[in-house]
């Protein structure tokens, strides 16, 4: 797994054994993932990646919960954060 934080990423439900053996290559690793429903289907990099995010609802142990947000990225600069723009009416009196 790719370390780019400073301190230890690991996934809440894997268990990393203590001793491993440099010799021989691990053919898969032990990754966790769910389903969130709502007809969300699980992407692929969620599945088969090595990324670690905590605040993921894929991989991490956050719940989709409330209202789902539809509108129109405006940007991606931050690091696992967007922002998105919304068009609603505003109604004046």
């Amino acid at each position: 797994m790719d370390q780019t934080e400073k301190a230890y990423q690991k996934q809440g439900g894997v268990s990393i054994p203590a001793r491993t053996v440099v010799a021989k290559k691990a053919k898969k690793t032990a990754r966790y993932w769910k389903t969130v429903g709502l007809g969300f289907t699980t992407p692929k990099e969620a599945k088969e990646g090595n990324y670690i995010d905590k605040k993921c609802p894929f991989t991490g142990n956050v719940n989709i919960r409330g209202a789902i947000l539809k509108g129109m990225v405006v940007s991606t600069k931050m690091k696992r954060t967007i922002i998105i723009r919304r068009n609603y009416l505003h109604y004046i009196k």
